[in-house]
């Protein structure tokens, strides 16, 4: 009767032994299965959007998970930091660049329906003190952008963005939908860390309706302004 109990009892232990034994291995395959970066999938498994089918945009999609509708996350090479990314987006390889601590990811997207294009850039910027002056920031802001006006400063719990509108009509064209609206800024966090931004929107074909609206434009603009999250701080 003992030496049956004893069996009983080894092979119950076994089985538990066993099942947890596969429950671990299966929580590390799917470890593994989640750090599988959208790059290093076959792009048919992927979502049919620019973002994950443009190979190039492909390197900067940190997952395949829609965080909102419309919109995936972006990381960058750097690892500096994260932002939305519209699905419709793609990566401009010729306004890029990357160096050891800072990040230039350019990008354009265009809506088919309403025929509007969107041309951005992100400048990234760590262990460099300019970043954390803001009146040399803005001036620079300015300049490039041929900018004389203010900065509506929003003060976020980890960042403070600010962030300005200016309109440019193009004289030296004959298209009826001449302007570009530009939400142009830059963000500053603590720790010598901080983004330069610039967003245009225009009408891209002149030969068709466009339905550029600009409070829209700004919605879009403040929200991927708003998304970016730092990831680094300043190196020891």
């Amino acid at each position: 009767m003992k030496k049956m109990m004893i069996l009983c009892f080894a092979i119950i232990l076994a089985f538990t032994g066993g099942c947890s034994m596969n429950d671990s291995q299966n929580g590390k395959n799917g470890n593994q299965e989640e750090a599988v970066k959208p790059k290093d999938v076959d792009p048919k498994d992927l979502p049919q959007v620019p973002a994950f089918q443009d190979e190039k945009t492909r390197e900067y999609m940190a997952s395949t998970k829609e965080v909102e509708p419309g919109y995936y996350l972006l990381e960058s090479k750097l690892k500096g930091f994260t932002m939305l990314f519209p699905e419709d987006g793609k990566y401009d390889d010729n306004l890029s660049s990357l160096g050891k601590d800072e990040e230039i990811i350019s990008f354009y997207s265009y809506d088919e329906k309403t025929n509007v294009a969107l041309n951005a850039s992100v400048e990234y910027y760590r262990n460099q003190s300019f970043i954390n002056n803001p009146n040399e920031m803005l001036e620079q802001v300015r300049e490039e952008n041929g900018y004389k006006g203010q900065f509506e400063k929003f003060e976020e719990k980890d960042k403070d963005i600010y962030f300005a509108y200016m309109k440019t009509v193009h004289d030296d064209t004959n298209q009826k939908n001449n302007e570009t609206h530009s939400y142009i800024g830059y963000i500053n966090k603590e720790d010598y860390v901080g983004v330069q931004f610039t967003f245009d929107f225009t009408c891209l074909k002149s030969s068709e309706p466009c339905s550029l609206d600009v409070d829209s434009a700004e919605k879009k603009a403040k929200k991927l302004v708003k998304s970016i999250i730092f990831l680094t701080v300043k190196e020891k």
